[in-house]
């Protein structure tokens, strides 16, 4: 168990964190960034913008989350920073995975929706599993977690560009970003008591 006096996720966590939302103000398509998107939509529809960052950006604010919950000292807490924008991601891998269901055309587009679909039920097992044990998943778990996620949907958006113009730096850093936070983050003997 932790001292109830030190962060409940590592320095290196905070900085990876961090890289991950930077990557929100990186060129994903051409030279536009999903932070340029945000900011054109939000100069005609404040909450057209809210609604984006919450969606588009969920993957971004949960790197966020990471690195403010690096800092807190409550568990609980950090693991609430953490548990709202990976919920928010998972609820748009589902999302993407409904249109994908309409688009035949695209490569991969089965692996995707079955990446989402396991995901997304894994994690609310895990949630279910944790909440009836009376221990909630702790900032540890969410965050390699997360860390998972973030990578597999990344890469599956590298599998997209093969002969084709390639995404921006943004799916690069995202990519090293989440896979880092799922290798370092660590564990604790019990993967529901971090």
């Amino acid at each position: 168990m932790a001292d109830p006096g030190t962060p409940v996720l590592p320095r290196h966590s905070a900085a990876l964190g961090l890289t991950l939302f930077a990557a929100i103000a990186l060129p994903i398509v051409g030279d536009d960034s999903v932070l340029d998107w945000l900011l054109h939509i939000g100069a005609r529809d404040p909450v057209a913008a809210l609604f984006g960052l919450l969606t588009f950006g969920a993957p971004f604010l949960f790197g966020l989350a990471v690195a403010v919950a690096s800092v807190l000292r409550d568990r609980g807490r950090a693991a609430q920073v953490i548990q709202i924008p990976l919920s928010l991601t998972h609820a748009v891998l589902v999302l993407h995975a409904i249109a994908l269901v309409q688009a035949p055309s695209v490569p991969l587009r089965l692996s995707f929706i079955g990446f989402a679909a396991v995901a997304s039920a894994y994690y609310l097992y895990a949630r279910a599993d944790a909440d009836a044990a009376d221990r909630p998943l702790g900032p540890r778990w969410l965050t390699r977690w997360g860390g998972v996620v973030l990578t597999g949907a990344t890469f599956w958006l590298h599998f997209q560009t093969f002969g084709q113009r390639p995404f921006g730096l943004a799916v690069h850093v995202a990519l090293a970003a989440a896979f880092l936070l799922a290798a370092t983050t660590p564990r604790d003997a019990d993967l529901r008591a971090d």
